[in-house]
């Protein structure tokens, strides 16, 4: 038995497998045991019995409940749950249900092994889809090689020429997701450039159409409601499917309908369905446009080189008269294979994530590989043509942002970090500095500024810094090849962080509501703080050189207009002895002008923390003192002995050196973190920072970026 790995496209409707083989250089469509190169999406499952494709499929014909479709545009909705024999099953857990079936199902028919498998999923997915998906294979038995977006696996599919530049669309409408993708194609390089689309829109909403007429006129012919009987109407559905398929190839038809004894036969022109129906094209239409749009630069239809239609629903006439009309010429499909397309891109796929590389055949047509014999691509004529991972380059179907407080800080906002049509697996740092030991990243999707109209993802849980530290460290944002959140954190000298993912039990609005009253909390405990801040300035001779003392000055100016009224502000100087300028006082302007007296003189014989311990007394409970010299101390011992009482008595000392001051010696006197060696320029930054900490009363962590 031969070992293979696959592509899978799992569609709403239908669904394909494919296999690239190497040594023919074309990609084979892998038949179910019915003999079928497409399988319906449906699912049966009744008394122990589980049925998938054609057998469930004419279960849900005959009207049978215990049968499951359009399940896969549900994928990451919690609300959405079917019941059969007892047991609940989600999207992800009937879609588990269902790949297990078709893997065994394609193993039998083909005498082959699936080793691993690509799976497709709808560009405009978001990341709870995708992760659903990945979740359903790995249930089903599948190692997941890679998840890829529909529209990218048809361009690799078809696109791949190996000569020349094009830009190509694919407009993917499937049974039950529309999709737009726009790349740029030269040689073996593929770069999707922008994507849309809406996972909620799809065929079954022009079956809808007709679901909704038929209801209506039974109704009014009958006074019976078709939809309040569940078996009745899940047959109507099926029924109103297939009328759709016969009005793609004939201009009327007539479907019979039965329910409660009464029978009903109604007529429908094409004409009329593709008016019903307008709105429906009008919304693709416009989702195309709006990427054109994103794109930029004047881009539009006269853009394109080439338009591909992808998935079972472009068979439908007005899809082709409208793409033509808007393009002007008529779009392209593969050999008719609207169906299978995205899987043979998805196998070509498969190939490369296990061997590295594939060559494309000469003369194997206009596109990427040969379907079973039948050209579809691949390297032009007399040519190979040999594609690596890194030949495809795809894009980010939503934004991704971060709660976070808006300017005004008075509401929450969607921070945007990475732009959607972003180039996948390229990180967005994000840079944050504060004294925490923990910081939580509320991460969304989507492209408004209110999270109210976003996805909320995960929490991420950032640890390893050092509590009370200036810490400094950048959080990565990046979207992986899966098209899936990777987050990581280091700090700025390199350090790992330790990342932590959970899922987010609030609803976003109690969520709002929770960071919004802790800010309010801290901010009341701000203003209630009780802190007091004494200045120990060096005031030796040295630091008359180069403006110092003048530059001390204003720095201190700066700190007591920032803290006025809120802070008790003390103020020594020392050279060869200490002196007090003022003591514990809270205006502004008595600080400044008492400043504005010291003068630069003598030697650094005087121990300014004992000084300070002696004759400060203490009338708040948060005491701080933050010295300042340029240079060492003649009474280095002494005033580490000196340093150590204070700190064990609870005083914060920072210690900031300029010019010659000796680091080492500053980490010593200072407690654990409040050294630090700047140029004289940054002295107003570095007081600033203190008194920031201090009017805000910085909790050590934070909930926002």
């Amino acid at each position: 038995m031969k070992s293979v790995n696959v592509g899978i496209d799992l569609g709403t409707t239908y669904s394909a497998v494919a296999v690239f083989d190497q040594s023919t250089g074309k990609v084979d469509i892998l038949k179910n045991d019915v003999g079928e190169e497409i399988t319906p999406s449906v699912v049966y499952m009744e008394d122990g019995e589980v049925l998938i494709g054609r057998e469930a499929k004419e279960q849900q014909e005959a009207g049978n409940v215990n049968t499951a479709a359009f399940y896969k545009s549900m994928m990451g909705d919690e609300n959405f749950v079917r019941t059969f024999n007892g047991k609940s099953y989600d999207a992800e857990g009937l879609s588990s249900v269902f790949l297990a079936n078709l893997k065994k199902a394609v193993e039998q028919a083909n005498n082959v092994q699936v080793a691993g498998a690509v799976i497709t999923v709808p560009a405009y997915f978001n990341e709870l889809q995708r992760q659903a998906t990945i979740h359903a294979g790995e249930k089903a038995g599948l190692k997941v090689l890679k998840i890829i977006n529909e529209p990218t696996a048809a361009i690799i599919a078809y696109g791949l020429t190996g000569g020349g530049s094009k830009t190509v669309m694919v407009y993917d409408l499937g049974g039950g997701t529309f999709d737009v993708t726009i790349a740029k194609i030269s040689g073996g390089q593929v770069e999707v450039i922008a994507t849309n689309g809406d996972h909620q829109l799809g065929g079954r909403n022009w079956d809808r159409v007709l679901v909704d007429d038929v209801v209506d006129r039974f109704n009014d012919e009958f006074g019976i409601d078709i939809a309040s009987n569940k078996e009745d109407f899940t047959e109507l559905v099926v029924k109103c499917e297939k009328l759709k398929k016969q009005l793609t190839s004939v201009a009327a038809a007539t479907i019979n309908v039965r329910s409660e004894g009464f029978s009903g036969h109604y007529t429908f022109t094409r004409e009329e369905f593709e008016e019903k129906t307008r709105r429906l094209m009008a919304q693709t239409i416009l989702l195309t446009e709006s990427c054109f749009e994103e794109i930029g630069g004047g881009f539009g239809w006269n853009s394109l080189d080439e338009v591909v239609l992808v998935g079972g629903s472009t068979r439908m006439p007005q899809v082709f008269e409208t793409i033509k009309a808007k393009l002007g010429k008529a779009p392209m499909t593969i050999g008719g294979r609207v169906d299978t397309i995205v899987a043979a891109g998805a196998a070509m796929q498969a190939h490369l994530c296990v061997a590295g590389s594939l060559t494309l055949g000469a003369g194997s047509g206009m596109g990427a590989a040969k379907f079973g014999g039948q050209a579809s691509g691949g390297a032009p004529s007399g040519a190979s043509l040999t594609i690596s991972n890194s030949s495809i380059q795809d894009v980010t179907s939503h934004s991704l942002g971060m709660l976070a407080f808006a300017k005004d800080g008075k509401d929450i906002i969607n921070s945007i970090i990475i732009r959607k049509n972003s180039k996948v697996g390229v990180p967005f740092g994000k840079h944050y500095s504060f004294k925490g030991d923990k910081l939580e990243a509320y991460v969304l999707q989507g492209e408004s500024t209110s999270p109210y109209n976003c996805t909320l993802l995960y929490k991420y849980l950032i640890t390893g810094m050092r509590k009370g530290e200036d810490n400094k460290l950048t959080v990565n944002f990046q979207y992986n090849m899966n098209g899936v959140v990777d987050v990581t954190a280091q700090m700025d000298g390199g350090k790992a962080l330790k990342v932590d993912k959970s899922t987010v039990t609030e609803d976003i609005a109690d969520l709002i509501a929770r960071l919004l009253k802790e800010k309010a909390e801290a901010e009341k405990r701000a203003q209630n703080a009780r802190a007091e801040v004494t200045f120990a300035i060096d005031t030796s001779g040295s630091m008359s050189v180069g403006g110092r003392i003048n530059q001390a000055k204003n720095s201190i100016a700066e700190f007591a207009q920032k803290l006025d009224g809120k802070v008790p502000l003390t103020l020594i100087s020392f050279d060869n002895t200490c002196h007090m300028y003022c003591c514990h006082e809270k205006s502004a302007s008595n600080v400044i002008s008492a400043s504005n007296s010291l003068v630069a003189t003598g030697g650094t014989d005087a121990d300014p923390i004992e000084f300070y311990e002696n004759n400060v007394s203490a009338i708040e409970k948060n005491r701080i003192l933050i010295v300042l010299t340029d240079g060492e101390w003649f009474r280095q011992a002494d005033a580490i002995r000196s340093a150590d009482r204070v700190k064990r008595n609870g005083t914060t000392i920072y210690a900031i050196g300029v010019a010659d001051a000796d680091k080492a010696f500053l980490e010593k006197i200072a407690s654990k973190g409040g050294a630090k060696k700047i140029d004289l320029s940054k002295l107003v930054d570095a007081f600033m920072e203190i008194a920031g900490a201090i009017a805000t009363e910085e909790d050590y962590g934070s909930s926002l970026g």
